[in-house]
């Protein structure tokens, strides 16, 4: 069984030089802007280095992560030009999360591949299956669970997918991708430091006991 995850790569490195062409390589640092809100995704970028993240603005203009995407990877995904999704004009934005090199490439492109080859079809089917695997996961894990359980599924998710890629996040991320508050996060953080669960330095969190983070986890987060 997949586990959703907040991170995928290399999906479309089969493909890499069917998307690119001779189209250039652009480099953003990390905090750049791909997408802000207000532009629609008439474009999709090639990853060659470095990690973008999708990200969801509330009206409050918190930002609250949902993807990260890495090498070989490719977002946004197919987005028909024609259909011009509201919420993907006011509310999603695409950022370096690192220092990124990417490929930049029309939708058309992306739209000329889907109709002619069917190998590339599956790959982007399989991606958006993924994805919204990963939309289903915490739309349901943010109803269903308590706040403790939101808080060890996501340091499991942090520790495990995440930072092996060197994504970093602080604890205002942390909390705003969970959907709790920072004070919330914050006491939880200190219960789990308490029972000698995880350690906090400098910002940093690290599990040190993860037999015991492991129990506190949903069932379905840890299923093979």
């Amino acid at each position: 069984m997949k586990i959703p995850e907040y991170y995928y790569d290399n999906t479309f490195i089969p493909f890499k030089y069917q998307l690119i062409g001779d189209r250039p390589q652009r480099h953003y640092a990390a905090g750049e802007m791909l997408v802000n809100v207000g532009e629609y995704m008439t474009s999709t970028y090639y990853i060659h280095q470095g990690v973008l993240k999708l990200a969801i603005i509330s009206n409050t203009g918190m930002e609250k992560t949902e993807l990260f995407i890495g090498h070989g990877g490719l977002f946004p995904l197919y987005s028909p030009i024609e259909r011009r999704y509201r919420e993907e004009r006011d509310e999603l934005i695409v950022k370096a999360q690192t220092d990124v090199t990417v490929t930049k490439i029309p939708q058309r492109a992306i739209a000329d591949l889907i109709d002619h080859n069917p190998l590339f079809t599956r790959a982007m089917l399989r991606q958006y299956a993924d994805f919204t695997a990963i939309l289903l996961y915490d739309t349901i894990n943010l109803s269903s669970q308590n706040n403790l359980t939101k808080v060890c599924n996501y340091l499991y998710q942090y520790e495990k997918l995440l930072k092996p890629h060197g994504i970093i996040l602080t604890q205002e991320e942390i909390a705003s991708n969970i959907g709790i508050p920072l004070l919330t996060l914050s006491r939880h953080l200190q219960k789990l430091r308490q029972q000698g669960i995880i350690t906090t330095a400098r910002k940093q969190i690290e599990v040190v006991d993860w037999p015991r983070l492991i129990k506190l986890c949903s069932p379905e987060l840890l299923a093979l």
